[in-house]
């Protein structure tokens, strides 16, 4: 009986270490499992933060738009590349309205755009005082009798382009060449011959002047290119346009 006791007592000894032994390693195997799960995770993430290559970014095209104040077409007229003579004139209460016509010279077509640029000269050569206003009224208007905007004009070899301008003549005080305004009224300037600017940055033109410029102090109002020689003027030629030679003393350009 005594032996027995002591059989079932190492029997449960021996079972409850042979159980303590398992769930030992039941424990240590899943804690060995989590640490590799674990490690396997740790590394996942420090590889894909710190050793790839980065995500790619979208890339967006941004499409700059240039604007270009150049004349599409043949290039700006220069002085060299045109002749100009006064083609018509007339005179109305004391106001002098004149078309100023522009032949191409060149075997190469060439382009006038906006506003010509006018100076006058008085009869020693030196330059007179010749402000000048842009009018888009002097010209060609529409069907309705409103001014036309101003746009390039091309103008192949032998053709021509034209131009109008006013200035009033009546003068009570002659100014002398280099003599400023003083703003007595009826000031004037006594010029011998026009001058003719086509394209900003070229040299004067000479233009051929059947009259004398009695102009007032105010200078000229200008009118845009336009193609052709222009609208035939309304009103009486002035009087002295019968007494003048257009190449009297017309210097050089």
């Amino acid at each position: 009986m005594v032996r027995r006791q002591v059989r079932r007592r190492r029997l449960w000894r021996r079972l409850r270490i042979a159980v303590l032994v398992v769930v030992t390693s039941a424990v240590v195997l899943a804690a060995a499992f989590g640490i590799d799960r674990l490690v396997v995770v740790a590394h996942k993430f420090y590889t894909e933060h710190h050793h790839s290559s980065p995500p790619a970014k979208a890339v967006t095209n941004h499409v700059t738009s240039t604007t270009t104040s150049t004349v599409p077409g043949p290039p700006r007229c220069t002085s060299p590349e045109v002749s100009a003579v006064v083609s018509d004139w007339r005179e109305t209460a004391g106001t002098v309205e004149e078309t100023v016509t522009l032949t191409n010279v060149t075997l190469a077509p060439c382009t006038l755009d906006g506003y010509p640029v006018l100076g006058a000269g008085a009869q020693n050569g030196t330059p007179l005082p010749a402000p000048n206003s842009d009018v888009a009224g002097l010209g060609a208007t529409s069907a309705f009798g409103t001014p036309l905007p101003a746009t390039p004009v091309t103008v192949a070899h032998g053709a021509t382009a034209s131009f109008e301008l006013t200035y009033a003549n009546v003068c009570g005080v002659l100014l002398q060449p280099g003599q400023a305004a003083t703003g007595v009224p009826h000031e004037c300037y006594d010029g011998l011959w026009l001058e003719v600017t086509p394209t900003p940055g070229s040299s004067p033109l000479v233009v051929t002047e059947p009259l004398r410029l009695t102009y007032a102090t105010s200078g000229f109002e200008v009118g845009p290119f336009q193609a052709g020689g222009g609208a035939p003027l309304v009103g009486q030629p002035p009087p002295t346009a019968q007494t003048t030679s257009p190449t009297d003393s017309v210097p050089s350009p």
